[in-house]
């Protein structure tokens, strides 16, 4: 076995056990409680000012332009029986 096709087992191993798990908890197989919310720290912020920066980028210019182009004409004609 190549060493690509063992990272593909593995994949498809993961994937699956990632898979199995979703369906578990959407359909109530395991369900997850919170009892304490929790909170974010509070911080103070003062002062401070974003950085100066000057950066050169390229130029795209976009325009339109009208132009005609032929196409062939097709003619269909009705199939017709063989008759024996």
């Amino acid at each position: 076995m190549s060493k690509g096709a063992g990272n593909k087992t593995l994949l498809w191993v993961v994937v699956v056990i990632a898979l199995l798990l979703i369906i578990a908890y959407a359909t109530g197989f395991f369900k997850t409680e919170v009892d304490d919310a929790g909170s974010l720290p509070s911080i103070d912020v003062e002062g401070g000012e974003l950085p100066d920066i000057d950066s050169d980028v390229g130029d795209i210019e976009v325009d339109t332009e009208e132009v005609t182009i032929e196409t062939p004409t097709i003619d269909v004609e009705e199939a017709t029986p063989d008759e024996e």
